[in-house]
């Protein structure tokens, strides 16, 4: 592939189209005419300028040059300790997404009917007045309720401003589309099972920047690393990616539970093709294994976690001292002392004197309990090897090989998205997190599962001020007294979303804020969302160019690219930025796009918005700010001392040093407090992997409502459990005769979630989406290489091109999202032609802590079709209308607000 350097070529004038008009109607050409073209060329030097990527959720380092205000060429910053001046083809594709013709250039309201994409352009003050006063309108006549806020969905989102404008303006209902269905199971699991040192969110996810000690490759005496639902070479391939090539040179084994042949699987010791939505059965016949041969870590296990705690079969609570002796305290836990064969209280951390059984029942009291790690070994007892095979659909042999490295370590478990993305997504996470903890894989040298430092900076580091959404609004979250395990991020559940537009219960939506690339790609059931969106009174879409999203908008703003963007950006132990190395027509940072209606709201008689600007008010968070300087400058003076532009100034930035950010073992630090050591984050201060804390979760919402909830339909249950699949594959069912095929996705190397489909070279490289197809099932199907295929479930149909290949499951087929921006002018709006989530499914079972739907492991058929969508791109020449076409830089215009 050729560098992605701009060509030299005569450049359009800029006004000659709209950041619509290219994509929409007609409608808007000529409505910018009489401005100026390109000024002439100049002679200054080419400056670089240090930034990093944002065309996923990666931190990956980027040197920028520009010259006379051009951005001309991108390359690897080799400083960034994540990706030593590595970058993959989202990053490289930065100057045509910065540049595309199809921009958003300017606020615009809709003139026409919806669906017609007439626009006019106005200016920011018009519109944000526009969606102010709207706003106040439904608050005043409805309730801050009937307001709903989105985002998420790729794209330089900064998933903080959402949630604070939210909390601010007083709704309780927001969401972005992952979430329950994209990293929010693994964050609530490990969080609630682990717990962490000092609380810090850590998981094993490579692909979310996680997984810290991959990147220690030269000296990490890592051995073993297992890669479930995750492929790396495609995630992230400049960081994490790039780190597991380095592990394997080393010799670090790989096993990979995937039912694609990855490139990350081509390498593999180990690929275990495992049928979708059957995920923990696979897990809990791993356990099993590890609990019948011993593998586990027993010293850990023993002393560092909660299953040698006795449970109440009854009430499946851990005993308390309390519960066995008068006047005994309730934050001691209870053993069964093998040495008097008697209940005992265990006092944090350890008493020599005992000797604590692992396994057994035993009656206390009259009371049947039961060890936490019985419980476990019960749960696991039907998933024997060749039950495991049965119903994931692989070798008995491959799955004791798998296990086998897996237990070699020093190791991890890095879990993917594709779990997250079904129904048992919380089980999937509680048993991954099970296994590296009985294994003892946590905050020692090799292991994946860290504490490592925190550096003071996220990537969303907007404060959400919940503390401005008072008890009887948070209790109208949609959703969130029965999934409880999405309050940990604040959001509702979309599907219940959807039937409270559609129906009105409990109440209805009117207004839609969406900050996100394209709702109808990367939601389930795309077709589902039609009705309700014809039914809101008023949507407004912010976003860097239109999407079929935007067909049915009322007011677009244009969002900047991340290249247009300042933020701070934490690798490792380090702080990098990223900054604007120019600016194009009027588009705005999105943070201060949310800060502006909040402010307008303010002043149109909204007391919290108003006084969210006030310090006084809002303390000790941060106030709103009028300024993307003068919200970075407040983080960072008061985390570091100094402005933001003196951070850039300094990167690469050691914001703490590594021998104190790489520490281990720091569970085993003494607290100067207590004298003990400081144990992990959880009431224990030991690991709980026996999850009595989802009990009480399910109970009240502790401990993320920050009020009390009515309890859930049902508890939620502290261990793991299989549920076979809704659609299930299985001999005998009708559904499966109508569709045999499991449908499964995964991520592509060239675009991020529904980003990025406008980009010429990025769909030169993939134009259009394949189904990856097993040769035998192709034969069945009548279907060939190459062949234009027909994908059906039972929500829908659309179109794919066939990839025939033994790297799939052979009762499995794969295809990502996709959607055509070329035909966004049509009845189409672009996402009903080759859009996987036509067919996906976003309706019960839901899963029972997070609201998890079905994104994968639903039901589909193939045939052949007989030829491609109407009007989509096949060909490299077709896609040179979305060259870059730049302009002057244009004066930034979000400094006062």
């Amino acid at each position: 592939m050729k560098q992605l350097v701009l060509n030299r070529r005569q450049f359009l004038k800029a006004t000659a189209i709209t950041g619509i008009a290219a994509s929409f109607s007609g409608s808007l050409k000529g409505l910018m005419q009489g401005e100026a073209a390109g000024a002439p060329a100049k002679t200054a030097a080419t400056k670089i300028i240090r930034t990093c990527c944002r065309g996923c959720i990666g931190k990956c380092g980027i040197l920028a040059h520009v010259k006379d205000g051009r951005l001309i060429k991108l390359e690897g910053d080799p400083d960034q300790p994540m990706t030593r001046g590595k970058v993959c083809a989202k990053g490289l594709a930065g100057i045509q997404a910065l540049y595309n013709p199809n921009r958003n250039k300017y606020p615009m309201v809709r003139v026409g009917a919806r669906g017609e994409n007439k626009w006019k352009r106005v200016s920011w003050e018009e519109a944000i007045d526009t969606i102010a006063g709207k706003l106040m309108e439904i608050r005043e006549k409805y309730g801050a309720e009937q307001v709903l806020c989105t985002t998420g969905g790729g794209g330089n989102p900064e998933f903080g401003s959402v949630r604070r404008f939210a909390s601010v303006f007083g709704t309780p209902n927001w969401f972005e589309p992952g979430a329950q269905q994209c990293y929010m199971p693994r964050t609530v699991c490990y969080n609630m099972i682990y717990g962490n040192t000092d609380m810090k969110y850590q998981t094993t996810s490579i692909a979310d920047s996680e997984g810290h000690e991959i990147y220690f490759y030269d000296d990490t005496p890592m051995k073993t690393l297992v890669i479930w639902g995750s492929c790396p070479a495609n995630n992230s391939p400049s960081q994490g990616g790039r780190a597991v090539v380095e592990l394997r040179a080393r010799g670090v084994q790989t096993v990979v539970v995937d039912p694609r042949f990855t490139a990350d699987a081509a390498k593999a010791d180990v690929w275990l093709p495992i049928r979708p939505g059957t995920d923990v059965a696979l897990e809990l016949c791993w356990i099993r294994y590890i609990i019948e041969h011993k593998l586990y870590d027993e010293e850990f296990v023993m002393k560092w976690s909660n299953l040698p705690f006795l449970v109440n079969t009854q009430t499946k609570m851990c005993l308390r001292e309390s519960d066995i002796m008068p006047g005994g305290d309730s934050n001691t836990y209870v053993v069964l002392d093998r040495k008097t064969q008697s209940a005992k209280p265990l006092p944090y951390p350890w008493d020599d004197s005992l000797d604590p059984e692992l396994f057994g029942t035993f009656m206390v009291n009259g009371v049947e309990c039961k060890t936490g790690f019985q419980l476990y070994k019960e749960r696991c007892e039907p998933f024997t090897l060749e039950k495991a095979a049965e119903i994931c659909w692989l070798d008995a042999v491959m799955i004791e090989k798998a296990i086998k490295i897996y237990a070699q370590g020093p190791g991890g478990l890095c879990l993917g998205v594709a779990t997250d993305q079904h129904p048992q997504s919380a089980q999937a996470a509680m048993a991954a997190c099970a296994l590296d903890l009985m294994m003892g894989y946590v905050q020692k040298p090799g292991a994946l599962l860290q504490n490592f430092g925190d550096v003071k900076f996220g990537d969303s580091a907007v404060s959400p001020l919940y503390k401005l959404l008072p008890a009887e609004q948070f209790r109208k979250r949609l959703g969130g007294a029965e999934y409880k395990g999405a309050n940990s991020w604040g959001s509702c559940h979309n599907p219940t979303v959807l039937q409270a537009i559609k129906t009105g219960e409990p109440y209805p939506l009117r207004a839609w804020l969406e900050r996100s690339g394209n709702k109808l790609a990367v939601l389930g059931n795309a077709s589902s969302w039609i009705e309700a969106l014809e039914k809101m009174e008023f949507i407004v879409h912010m976003y860097m160019y239109p999407t079929s999203f935007s067909a049915y908008a009322d007011v677009l703003l244009p969002v900047q690219e991340w290249l247009e963007s300042d933020y701070v950006v934490p690798p490792l132990n380090m702080l990098f930025v990223r900054q604007a190395v120019t600016h194009t027509y009027e588009t705005m940072n999105e943070t201060v796009i949310w800060a502006k209606i909040a402010k307008r709201c303010g002043e149109l008689g909204h007391q919290a918005c108003k006084d969210s600007f006030d310090p006084a008010k809002t303390a000790p968070e941060q106030p709103y700010w009028n300024s993307m300087e003068e919200f970075l400058d407040y983080n960072c003076k008061l985390k570091l001392g100094m402005t933001f532009k003196e951070l850039a100034e300094k990167v690469p930035y050691e914001a703490m040093p590594i021998d104190k950010w790489r520490k281990y073992y720091t569970y085993k630090e003494i607290d100067p407090k207590t004298g003990k050591p400081k144990g992990f984050g959880r009431p224990s201060k030991k690991v709980e992997i026996y999850g009595e804390a989802f009990i009480t979760l399910a109970r009240t919402g502790a401990p993320y409502a920050p009020y009390p909830l009515p309890p859930a339909s049902k508890d939620y249950d502290p261990l793991p459990y299989f549920v076979e699949p809704h659609e299930s594959p299985l001999e005998g069912s009708e559904l499966a005769q109508k569709f045999p095929l499991v449908m499964t996705n995964g991520r592509l190397p060239y675009f991020h979630h529904g980003t990025l489909r406008n980009v010429p070279w990025l769909r030169e490289i993939y134009p259009v989406p394949e189904i990856w197809i097993h040769p035998k099932a192709a034969a069945k199907y009548g279907v060939s290489q190459g062949d234009w295929v027909n994908v059906e479930s039972q929500r829908g149909k659309i179109k794919a091109k066939a990839w025939v290949t033994e790297g799939i499951n052979p009762g499995v087929v794969y295809m990502e999202r996709f959607w055509t921006p070329e035909t966004l002018n049509t009845d189409t709006h672009g996402w009903k032609e080759v859009n996987v989530n036509v067919l996906s499914k976003n309706d019960a079972p839901f899963n029972d802590v997070i609201g998890t739907y079905t994104l994968r492991g639903y039901l589909v058929k193939v045939s052949k079709a007989d030829g491609p969508p109407k009007g989509v791109w096949l060909k490299p020449e077709e896609f040179k209308k979305w060259l870059p076409e730049p302009s002057d830089p244009t004066p930034l215009k979000d400094k006062e607000v």
